[in-house]
């Protein structure tokens, strides 16, 4: 299944052996960062192919795309699901691969509880996956072109204006994002040096952050109003099916 939001390619993100080699590090680091987040519901937007929940202790797991082996239909920046009902979201490159990835964080503050919490991963454009990524975009050919990056910086400053806290960041694959697996294991010298050295130029860029509520008190109660994911989404879709008009996809 390939899926392309706007003009944007995420077909071959995880696919392929430098794909799978992504896909691990990825997981791995956001296995570790959602381990100790508990609540009701959790909601993995977008990569709907691929479990990025797999070690959350959350009970009600579920996904959110624009594709049709998502559990819930719908666009990431204008979703069907009810206001603060979601404990736990996890974006594994929401964000650039989003035509407006701005709307994409404003609706994750919309539907997370006060102290839920989003754990989000996106490549580094200071990096030579960033370098990567600007060849593929002037060399490609066609509708389908590479995502425009986001800064650590431009990203922490979006959640700070939506009062959504960093708890915590990691940085991760220093290696050389190269197609044959055999040149890269040449380079796993640079995870570990990279890691010391300079952190800061990693491939990726992973935050945990915490929806803050200025001045909340939370009571008891609050909390037989949990129910399922699935029981908190709007009575009808209609909205996030007229906004999929115009969208393309492909399966």
């Amino acid at each position: 299944m390939s899926t392309h939001v706007g003009n944007v390619d995420s077909a071959d993100c995880f696919e392929g052996s430098l794909g799978r080699d992504l896909l691990l590090t990825e997981r791995s680091i956001i296995d570790d960062m959602i381990s100790d987040v508990f609540g009701f519901n959790a909601i993995q937007i977008g990569f709907s192919d691929y479990d990025f929940l797999n070690n959350s202790r959350i009970p009600n797991k579920h996904t959110l795309s624009d594709s049709l082996t998502a559990d819930i239909f719908g666009c990431p920046h204008k979703n069907p699901i009810k206001s603060c009902s979601v404990d736990l979201v996890v974006m594994p490159h929401g964000l650039e691969f989003s035509s407006n990835p701005h709307s994409v964080v404003r609706e994750v503050e919309r539907i997370l509880l006060p102290g839920g919490v989003l754990v989000l991963s996106a490549f580094n454009p200071l990096s030579f996956w960033g370098l990567r990524h600007i060849i593929k975009r002037y060399t490609s050919s066609g509708k389908h072109v590479s995502p425009e990056l986001l800064s650590l910086w431009r990203v922490k400053d979006w959640l700070k204006l939506l009062s959504i806290d960093i708890e915590a960041g990691r940085w991760g694959y220093y290696r050389l994002p190269l197609a044959r697996e055999d040149w890269r294991k040449r380079f796993q010298f640079m995870e570990s040096a990279g890691d010391r050295w300079w952190p800061i130029f990693g491939g990726l860029f992973f935050l945990k952050a915490v929806k803050k509520v200025r001045g909340m008190r939370i009571t008891l109660d609050r909390w037989p109003t949990y129910n399922p994911v699935h029981q908190a989404i709007r009575s009808t879709q209609k909205d996030a099916a007229e906004s999929l008009k115009s969208r393309r996809y492909t399966v």
